[in-house]
C-alpha cells in the first residue's frame, strides 16, 4: 500500500489501512519512541502513537510526507510520555524514570530536534550570541556583516525556532 492509499484508507477508517500502518511504520515508530523516552514502556507508547495517528489523520497535510508527520507524532508522544513521568515520580526517582538519562542530556536532545530546524549558519550564530556570550560586534565582524543584520539574523533565526516549538504544542 502506497502512502497515499494509506492515508485515504486511514481516514475511511479501514482495518487493512491499520494493518499497513503498523507494518510499515512500526518499526520508525518504535526507534523514535526508544530515542526519546528510553526506559519508559515502549509498547504503551506505539499504542498511543498509533491511536494518535489513526484519530488525527485529518491533521496530516497531504502536501507533507506521511512519514515525516507519523514519527513527528511519535516524538511528541514520547516526549509527552517522559515530561509526565518525570512530574509523577519522585524528584529521586526521576533519572530512573528517564532510562538512566539525566534530564541535561534529555534537554540536549529537545534542543537538538528544534535546532535541526535551522540552517548551519544561523544556528552557529545562535549558539555564538547566546550561549558562549559573544558580543554582537564581535560575531558581525567575524562573520563579515553589519551588527544591525546579525540581530536581524538572530531574530528570524528566533522566530523560527518559537514556531517550531507552537507546531510541537499543536501536534497531536
Amino acid at each position: 500500500m502506497n502512502e497515499r492509499e494509506l492515508v485515504e484508507g486511514i481516514a475511511r477508517k479501514e482495518e487493512e489501512a491499520a494493518r499497513a500502518l503498523v507494518e510499515q511504520y512500526g518499526g520508525l515508530l518504535r526507534a523514535v519512541i526508544r530515542r526519546h523516552a528510553p526506559g519508559l514502556d515502549e509498547e504503551d507508547l506505539l499504542a498511543d502513537a498509533l491511536l494518535a495517528i489513526w484519530q488525527n489523520i485529518h491533521r496530516f497535510d497531504k502536501r507533507g510526507s506521511f512519514r515525516n508527520w507519523a514519527a513527528a507524532v511519535a516524538r511528541y508522544r514520547a516526549i509527552d510520555a517522559v515530561r509526565k513521568a518525570a512530574r509523577s515520580t519522585p524528584a529521586g526517582d526521576r533519572l530512573e524514570a528517564l532510562g538512566g538519562a539525566t534530564l541535561d542530556e534529555y534537554l540536549t536532545l529537545e534542543l537538538e530536534d528544534l535546532f535541526r530546524g535551522l540552517s548551519p549558519a544561523d544556528r552557529d550564530l545562535l549558539l555564538a550570541r547566546y550561549y558562549y556570550g559573544e558580543t554582537a560586534e564581535g560575531l558581525a565582524a567575524r562573520h563579515n556583516i553589519t551588527v544591525g543584520a546579525l540581530h536581524t539574523r538572530l531574530a528570524r533565526a528566533r522566530q523560527r525556532l518559537a514556531r517550531q516549538l507552537q507546531e510541537r504544542r499543536e501536534t497531536p
